[in-house]
């Protein structure tokens, strides 16, 4: 194989983001729908132009009622079965992440047991981890989708080598994605499209 680091992208139903996340400025639905269709679509693009092989969650789950931490411990193996000895965990809600972070993130791979790219509320926007050193219990045991969840993963995995990426944003509200608006150019593609379509 010749590279034998994959990325994953961790998707799950757009029902299921617009469910938990609003970025309109009304609880507009649809448009919230559409919006997460735009953020998978980038994260897709983003995850292809640095060359590395692409696999997404949801052609890899059979179980997709079982809990996030399952899911995605399930998504990794699965990629491991395919001969991959790294994995780089992303989702669609960091409009910050490039090719930067994630061939950052594949070269710490090479010595560090797991890269960890923080979020600004205590989670992850992109998580790398290897096959030789990775837990399933443990890890199917973490705080995810919580403020606690960084923070549980370094003492789940206290005694491995863990290497750290920048600190960027996600979005999880209409507001925080404003943020982005006057240096990111998708969020203000993105701006410009829901004030489109709310018209």
């Amino acid at each position: 194989m010749k590279n034998s680091t994959a990325i994953l992208i961790f998707t799950q139903e757009v029902s299921k983001d617009v469910s938990r996340k609003n970025l309109t400025p009304t609880k507009n639905t649809g448009v919230n729908h559409l919006i997460f269709k735009q953020l998978n679509n980038f994260v897709g693009r983003t995850a292809a132009s640095s060359n590395l092989s692409v696999f997404y969650s949801n052609q890899l789950i059979e179980d997709s009622k079982s809990s996030f931490g399952k899911q995605l411990s399930a998504a990794i193996q699965a990629i491991f079965k395919k001969g991959f000895e790294k994995v780089i965990c992303v989702g669609n809600d960091c409009p910050a992440l490039s090719k930067i972070q994630i061939l950052d993130a594949a070269e710490k791979l090479k010595l560090a047991n797991t890269v960890v790219g923080p979020d600004q509320r205590g989670g992850v926007y992109l998580l790398g981890v290897s096959k030789n050193s990775f837990n399933a219990e443990a890890f199917e045991n973490i705080a995810w989708q919580s403020g606690m969840m960084l923070g549980s993963y370094l003492k789940q995995f206290a005694d491995q080598n863990i290497s750290f990426l920048e600190t960027l944003a996600d979005i999880h509200t209409f507001e925080e994605l404003q943020v982005y608006s006057s240096s990111r150019y998708f969020i203000r593609y993105l701006l410009q499209f829901i004030e489109k379509s709310l018209s």
